[in-house]
């Protein structure tokens, strides 16, 4: 069976001012440049390269059992709040988190996938279906928890803040980490108050301001609004200067040196958000100074979103100049386009098929 996302849109919680750039030339004979389409795109899968993908899909059916078994433009596929879509590999993809590193040893702009949901009690529904949690460091030295909600402190810690951190009792939720097959790190977090819902993707970013500037300006996604005393929202401005020093180190982390969670970008798409890191291979952490890597052929290949009029957007890109991967093409009914975002991070522009009488 095929399943499909319907092309009816869920209505943002967040107003999203969409600046249009108007049809400009010269000549009243010259073509007008086009205009960013009107629609916010919505996350709609996540491609992964796996040499099994039957037995990936068990997996992930076993550690989201709300999901189902599906398939997309003749490809297997998990149906969840937002899809995964496998291509089988000969070989095993780049990419996979190495477990005595706490990353992968190469690393494209993709960080993770994963869930939203209260982790208090996973550790017991997961050893269930026989997956356990990834160890995450709570600083200096080898102890670990497996979920953030288990440090002796509250939040998050940084070189700088450790030793004066108050010691905290052990809190619901947080977030933690599960390995899943092809060595995708798969995320799970939140507390007792969140929906449970697969829709969770984080990146990396060489300056992860810029990154969601991009996302606004290219693709007409917003920056989440400016909270005021008062309860009322304000829409936040572009980042001006995007470039930012990076901040310390912190925990919990699965690196046992910690990770560089600062400066931290979000955009919101029309179905929910998406954040950014600093690129983490920096200053010696990783032995050398490692840029990202393109993602097209790792474990994790690519993110796509869902759009009304693929042809539109691919018009609108190329004025931008904007690196087309794949130009339109069919897709499950459909239209798709492939381009590349900041730090080569592959990107998918799906067209649903149309709807049947």
């Amino acid at each position: 069976m095929i399943f499909r996302t319907p092309s009816p849109r869920r209505a943002l919680t967040v107003a999203i001012p969409l600046v249009l750039l108007g049809a400009c030339g010269g000549d009243p004979g010259d073509s007008p440049t086009p205009s960013r389409p009107n629609d916010v795109p919505a996350l709609h899968h996540v491609g992964l390269n796996s040499v099994d993908p039957s037995r990936a899909i068990d997996w992930y059916l076993a550690v989201w059992p709300s999901a189902t078994r599906a398939e997309m433009d003749g490809k297997p596929a998990v149906a969840s709040e937002m899809y995964l879509v496998f291509n089988e590999v000969a070989d095993p993809p780049g990419g996979a988190f190495d477990s005595g590193l706490g990353r992968p040893a190469e690393q494209s702009a993709f960080w993770h996938i994963g869930a939203f949901l209260n982790t208090t009690d996973s550790d017991a529904q997961l050893a269930e279906v026989g997956v356990a949690h990834l160890p995450l460091y709570t600083g200096v030295g080898t102890e670990t928890v497996w979920r953030s909600g288990l440090t002796p402190y509250s939040g998050i810690v940084s070189t700088e803040t450790l030793d004066a951190a108050e010691p905290s009792a052990p809190r619901p939720g947080g977030f933690s980490y599960v390995l899943a097959p092809d060595g995708v790190l798969f995320e799970l977090t939140g507390g007792a108050q969140t929906a449970p819902s697969m829709s969770h993707v984080h990146f990396f970013h060489e300056a992860p301001l810029c990154a969601a500037n991009w996302y606004v300006e290219k693709l007409g996604m917003t920056l989440p609004p400016i909270r005021n005393e008062d309860g009322s929202t304000t829409p936040r401005p572009p980042h001006e200067p995007c470039a930012a020093d990076r901040g310390s180190p912190g925990w919990p982390s699965l690196e046992s040196a910690g990770t560089i969670r600062a400066p931290r970008a979000t955009v919101v798409h029309e179905t929910g958000s998406m954040s950014w890191y600093p690129r983490q291979c920096v200053d010696g952490r990783c032995g050398q100074d490692r840029p990202l890597v393109a993602s097209r052929g790792q474990a994790i290949d690519h993110v796509a979103f869902l759009v009304d009029d693929v042809a539109a957007w691919h018009s609108w890109l190329t004025t931008q100049g904007v690196s087309v991967i794949e130009d339109p093409h069919p897709f499950d009914g459909g239209r798709a386009i492939m381009i590349e975002g900041p730090d080569r991070l592959a990107i998918e522009l799906v067209e649903a098929a149309p709807a049947t009488p």
